[in-house]
């Protein structure tokens, strides 16, 4: 052997790139990983089998002809779309005052949950996140169903329903939105002797603005859709249609309220663009 070769048998060796593991990723970690990958598709595998195998009955769904014959049941009947237009802008209503309601209800709130303007320190904070926590832990329905018993049947209960449903989004995002803001336009309306109302009108709102709007138009956009289903429960608008022509087997008109809210929130999303290009 050279001593050419020598060198390099003995640099191969002493980096232990032949016959000795990898230095940088040793043998251990990587029976670790390779066993965590196995195990986690292991569960998805069990999981999987269990809804699709043995908690799904294939019998009963029928073939594919047999599944486009019964969605054709749904077919839109055109003919009934007129007489749910009144349902449609009751529900369009319902959707625009409980954003509306639950943007008001929201701002206090999130002064509270924000720690660097929070008025009475942890106290108020966590009365604001807790307000957060509640608003949205609970499902719309929930609150439309307790809104109802209050209040009983009609879009009341289903606007603020929506309200108390939308202050928990509006509220963290607007309470994240002040605890980043820039400290110098606070310290610079401060240093004039400004008081706290003053500081949150002329130096936080303007910072937050932009964020909220489009937070509020996001919001109102996802309160369309949920309120078409409230009126299952009694919270008014076209739910309470849709639940009606189920339960007469009336599917053809069914598929017309279905039609009727995917117009709906097509133009909700329209509305929702220009606002948005119009403020910001």
């Amino acid at each position: 052997m050279s001593g050419i070769e020598a060198a390099d048998a003995s640099g191969i060796n002493g980096a232990g790139l032949i016959g000795d593991a990898n230095p940088l990723r040793p043998r251990n970690t990587i029976l670790k990983r390779y066993c965590l990958i196995a195990g986690f598709a292991s569960v998805v595998l069990v999981l999987t089998a269990h809804v699709f195998v043995f908690q799904t009955d294939w019998a009963r769904t029928g073939g594919l002809g047999q599944m486009l014959k019964t969605a054709a049941w749904f077919l839109p009947n055109l003919g009934y779309f007129p007489s749910i237009l009144l349902a449609l802008f009751e529900t369009f209503l319902i959707a625009l005052f409980g954003t509306l309601i639950g943007m008001v209800i929201a701002i206090p709130v999130a002064v509270l949950a924000a720690r660097n303007v929070t008025p009475a320190g942890l106290a108020s904070y966590w009365a604001g996140r807790v307000t957060i926590v509640l608003s949205r832990s609970v499902h719309e329905l929930i609150f439309a169903l307790i809104f109802v018993s209050a209040l009983g049947l009609g879009p009341l209960p289903g606007m603020l329903a929506l309200a108390v449903r939308s202050v928990g989004f509006l509220a963290k995002t607007t309470a994240e939105a002040i605890e980043n803001i820039e400290i110098g336009p606070v310290e610079a309306i401060e240093a004039t002797g400004a008081k706290r109302m003053a500081v949150l009108l002329f130096a936080v709102l303007p910072q937050v603005f932009p964020i909220f709007v489009g937070n509020v138009i996001f919001q109102f956009d996802i309160n369309i859709r949920r309120a078409a289903i409230l009126g299952m429960v009694g919270g008014g608008g076209i739910g309470l249609i849709f639940a009606e022509q189920i339960m007469s087997l009336a599917y053809d008109r069914a598929g017309t309220v279905v039609l009727g809210v995917v117009a709906m929130v097509l133009l909700g999303e329209y509305i929702s663009i220009r606002i948005r290009s119009w403020l910001l």
